[in-house]
């Protein structure tokens, strides 16, 4: 057994996720002198004021430490206002300042979000959404898997065993892959 990288839904989503990351933070850094995780906190706190940044670490499924720096730094750079509630509860906002940063920030994103999205047409925008969403929503049974408790999975059958370990031209240009490269082996997978 071996996985089909043309097909394995988790490895493409993490080779699109740390393309797209990697190239958002020279980009970001660059121009705006911020970090990705940054951005992102940013973007939460403008459609969430006074909002935590725990809940911002369970929106967005970041580290709780990386957010917390993000949050610092901005609070530091005036892009959000601190706003305390109690003892250990800290609110935030997008401040003035933060607004221009985020709108500067927010074209440079939707502009690569188009990018990314060339050749798709609206309906299969709507789907790509809608299974993304529903994928999601799947990810506490997804969680659940390997759990003590829970019965130890069955294998897939035999679907995938034809293949021969070598990547499609799409998958490699996703994976950033020259084309004798193998991603089997990867452990990020």
């Amino acid at each position: 057994m071996q996985l089909d990288l043309d097909r394995y839904v988790p490895g493409l989503l993490l080779w699109l996720s740390n393309k797209v990351s990697s190239s958002a933070s020279a980009l970001y850094h660059e121009r705006f002198g911020v970090s990705v995780t940054e951005w992102r906190v940013l973007a939460y706190f403008k459609i969430h004021p006074w909002s935590t940044a725990s809940k911002a670490c369970e929106f967005m499924g970041l580290d709780k430490a990386a957010v917390s720096r993000s949050v610092a730094n901005l609070v530091g750079k005036n892009v959000l206002e601190p706003r305390p509630q109690g003892l250990r509860k800290i609110e935030y906002r997008v401040t003035a300042e933060g607004n221009k940063l985020h709108n500067a920030m927010y074209r440079f994103a939707m502009a690569r979000e188009q990018a990314l999205l060339k050749g798709i047409d609206d309906a299969e925008r709507a789907v790509l959404i809608d299974l993304l969403k529903r994928m999601l929503d799947n990810l506490g049974e997804v969680q659940q898997v390997g759990r003590v408790g829970r019965r130890a999975p069955q294998a897939a059958g035999e679907r995938g065993t034809e293949n021969s370990g070598a990547m499609s031209a799409p998958a490699r240009r996703v994976a950033g892959a020259r084309p004798s490269a193998s991603r089997t082996q990867s452990s990020g997978i």
